[in-house]
């Protein structure tokens, strides 16, 4: 089911915000482009535009029209990064990078075996990282492959950025194309490892996103675990990674 003519709207400008195409203090395109680009009327672009204003994303001034504002709270889901990884060769937009905490294999535990499709207890390569904006960690992530991934992609297993990002990596080495991606969402409290890699006081709740992406014939390519302080604002959708 498509979603309203609005909706898509506001999900294309997000979209735009979270590459980096839109940056802090961009000027969005005008209501006028916007109903000649989508063919809407005015309302429902203004409707849009709202949106964006609710989840803190964008300030509007009479006269001057919408901008994407200085800091925007987003927490970026891993389809994001992946769109942003094949349209300019990197997976983090201007001022963010990772550190990697460890990178090395381990047994699968219970969620990672079901959402990879294998036994629990299998050998499975794990990835931990925290990301960081400038200075301030915004998240902390885990992701998990199978082990016939990890021995076509060897770099998985090495603690040092992939800067492609491990999905489009991933993808380059073993010709899998990610198909579609599934996240779930939820909030609770940040565990004590949590709080000290984020630099939080706690007890704190923290969103936890869990995502799978699965290649064209349906099959786990890739489980991640991401966990980012509370007030960044998300999305839960299933939605479609081009292939």
């Amino acid at each position: 089911m498509a979603l309203p003519k609005y909706e898509q709207i506001a999900a294309d400008l997000r979209g735009r915000v979270v590459r980096g195409e839109l940056t802090a203090g961009a000027a969005l395109p005008s209501e006028r482009e916007l109903t000649e680009r989508w063919g809407v009327s005015r309302s429902t672009v203004v409707k849009a535009l709202e949106v964006l204003r609710q989840e803190g994303l964008v300030d509007t001034r009479q006269g001057t029209g919408s901008t994407v504002r200085e800091r925007t709270p987003l927490a970026r889901t891993a389809g994001e990064r992946y769109a942003t990884a094949v349209a300019t060769g990197y997976i983090y937009t201007a001022g963010e990078y990772a550190e990697i905490v460890s990178a090395e294999t381990v047994p699968a535990p219970g969620d990672v075996a079901t959402a990879l499709g294998i036994e629990p207890g299998q050998r499975v390569a794990c990835r931990h990282r925290v990301t960081f904006e400038g200075e301030i960690p915004t998240a902390t992530s885990r992701s998990w492959f199978t082990a016939e991934v990890a021995d076509a992609a060897p770099r998985l297993l090495l603690r040092e950025r992939v800067r492609e990002g491990t999905t489009r990596y991933v993808e380059m080495q073993t010709g899998r194309r990610p198909h579609t991606g599934r996240d779930w969402w939820t909030a609770r409290l940040a565990t004590d490892e949590e709080l000290e890699l984020l630099r939080l006081d706690g007890p704190l709740a923290v969103s936890e996103a869990r995502h799978v992406v699965y290649d064209s014939e349906g099959r786990p390519l890739a489980y991640e675990v991401s966990v980012s302080p509370g007030g960044r604002w998300s999305r839960t959708e299933e939605y479609s990674m081009g292939g």
